[in-house]
């Protein structure tokens, strides 16, 4: 199952379209924000698919490896920001 993600409050701008767009297509904010993410994402798999083999390659581990590291939180990872903020 899948964790529910919290987000830092929106801008108004973007706080605003938010409820244009979830009105316009009959949805709850939260709904339409999650729709928004998926979107996104989907945009987003061919660069970060990218990204992975250089990473995994950069690290000495197949692209498979280095994303069940990264889900299951195992990942060694000298950055200064957490991936998990809970």
């Amino acid at each position: 199952m899948t964790k529910r993600i919290t987000l830092p409050p929106l801008g108004e701008h973007d706080d605003d379209w938010i409820t244009i767009l979830a009105w316009l297509y009959s949805r709850s904010r939260s709904s339409q924000a999650a729709a928004l993410i998926s979107v996104g994402v989907a945009e987003q798999k061919t660069e970060v698919a990218t990204m992975l083999e250089y990473m995994a390659q950069k690290r000495g581990v197949t692209v498979d490896e280095l994303i069940k590291s990264i889900l299951g939180g195992t990942i060694d990872d000298d950055r200064d920001d957490p991936i998990d903020e809970d």
